[in-house]
């Protein structure tokens, strides 16, 4: 048991998982070797960031090897442009909250979403009217292949709604940690570069917008810092803390439509729909919306719960496996499926047995 503990793998789920080895990288050379040792013996791979964004089931075979690579460098262009550079094993919001701290605007709409880095690029990270991919210069990483260190322009990274090439083929998709499989299994990203200060500010989403009325914000006269606080704002009041009730966040991608489905849905439901620019003749709806419509929001089965506020997030209220949780998205999604003939993809990556 004493052995097992120390070979538990980190996730905001919250559910208990054992790897079959278990080892940390603290450099980005300490990652390659441990790679290049792991490939020459044969061992499947698993890195992981913080383990939000995760499911796991009980047992993880190989190798589970958490990122914990730091630093951030910030490089001026122009008057208003920079190169801001940060390692894979960085947390996500304390580079928002470092850029801004700087007078950096670009990353305010995606403040507080959780993970490190290095998973940003994967998922193609998003909220609130902006991407990662719009600020994206380059991807470094490690090329198992190749055996070497390799940059990577943001136009090479196959970045969509929320997917890239890093997610590899099939993949159920991921955010700090992920499991290596197709193009997942051959890089490991190490660093990214991003371009920012020039964007011009995005309140105009509801949420947002909403949120900086109640400030006393007008949207003409905000700045990054308030919409960043915004967002701040909105998210707390929607979504559980993972370091309180274990959660992996949104469960499942806002799906993609074609404009008989959204036709034969608006006949049942008031649903708003929004621009998909990477899936011509389709457009994107709210997945919450159908899961609460179909009455799953608050549902508790066993330990797993549908999260009351906000039905995207499904909540480990204590003891949850990762199993119990699958098997509740796994009940929803048949659900959806049957009333609005619409299917719900997971969000997060699934990994072990």
């Amino acid at each position: 048991m004493r052995d097992e503990s120390a070979r538990l793998v980190p996730n905001t789920l919250g559910v208990r998982c054992v790897a079959e080895q278990l080892r940390v990288a603290r450099s980005e050379e300490d990652l390659a070797e441990q790679l290049t040792d792991a490939d020459r013996r044969g061992l499947p791979v698993t890195l992981v960031g913080d383990g939000s964004n995760f499911v796991l089931r009980p047992r993880l075979p190989g190798l589970a090897l958490l990122l914990r690579l730091r630093g951030m460098t910030f490089e001026r262009l122009g008057r208003r442009t920079w190169r801001v550079t940060a390692s894979a094993g960085e947390t996500w919001h304390d580079l928002v909250r470092t850029t801004l701290g700087r007078g950096i605007p670009g990353l305010e709409n995606l403040a507080l979403i959780p993970g490190t880095v290095g998973a940003a690029p994967v998922q193609n990270i998003g909220a609130y009217g902006r991407e990662l991919g719009e600020v994206l210069e380059t991807v470094t990483v490690f090329d198992r292949r190749r055996g070497a260190f390799r940059t990577l322009a943001a136009k090479e990274c196959g970045l969509r709604y929320r997917a890239s090439r890093f997610r590899g083929l099939g993949s159920a998709g991921v955010s700090p940690a992920f499991s290596c499989t197709g193009d997942g299994e051959r890089f490991a990203i190490v660093r990214v570069a991003l371009l920012l200060g020039d964007a011009p500010l995005r309140c105009d989403y509801p949420d947002v917008r909403r949120e900086l009325g109640r400030m006393g914000v007008a949207p003409a006269a905000t700045d990054a810092t308030r919409v960043a606080e915004a967002v701040v704002r909105v998210r707390r009041r929607k979504l559980p803390d993972p370091g309180r009730i274990g959660n992996v966040g949104s469960f499942f991608k806002n799906p993609l439509v074609t404009r008989k489905q959204l036709d034969d849905i608006r006949a049942r439901l008031d649903v708003d729909a929004y621009p998909a620019p990477d899936a011509p003749g389709r457009c994107k709806i709210s997945a919450a919306r159908l899961i609460d419509d179909a009455g799953w929001k608050g549902v508790r089965r066993g330990a797993m719960q549908v999260w009351p506020r906000q039905p995207l997030v499904l909540v480990n209220r204590g003891g949850a496996t990762g199993n119990d949780a699958l098997a509740l998205a796994a009940a929803i999604q048949s659900d959806v499926r049957s009333k609005y003939g619409v299917a719900l993809e997971l969000e997060p990556t699934v990994a072990g047995v």
